[in-house]
């Protein structure tokens, strides 16, 4: 009687350890990393060298705008916000100059947005 109680019990062990074939994940827990959509390197066009002081890169995804916040040497934007943009960089001695259209997509997962890198390269007036 005692074997067939164990022989029961692991029967319903498998049988519910198994998958239930319903053609349904899990969803993917997403992390509280913040990841920025844009990257942006300002450099000279001349020199090549990175233009960090005084420079406004400004991003536009149709009605929406962000001025780009200035990280180590790198300006950033679009945190977390996929769209389609349209890059501005300004700087005063230097002819305006846009960029685009720079495409900003979710990762697989729909969790976070993949980074797009983008330079761009002032003349000098």
């Amino acid at each position: 009687m005692k074997k067939l109680l164990v022989l029961f019990f692991v029967a319903i062990c498998f049988a519910c350890s198994g998958d239930d074939d319903t053609g349904t994940e899990e969803p993917v827990p997403c992390t509280e990393e913040f990841v920025y959509g844009l990257s942006v390197q300002v450099r000279d066009a001349a020199t090549g060298a990175i233009i960090s002081g005084g420079v406004t890169v400004v991003a536009q995804d149709g009605t929406y705008t962000e001025t780009l916040d200035f990280m180590f040497d790198t300006h950033v934007g679009a945190g977390e916000r996929p769209g389609v943009y349209t890059l501005t960089a300004s700087k005063e001695g230097f002819v305006t100059k846009m960029a685009g259209p720079v495409t900003v997509e979710l990762t697989e997962d729909m969790c976070h947005v993949i980074t797009e890198s983008v330079t761009i390269k002032l003349e000098a007036n």
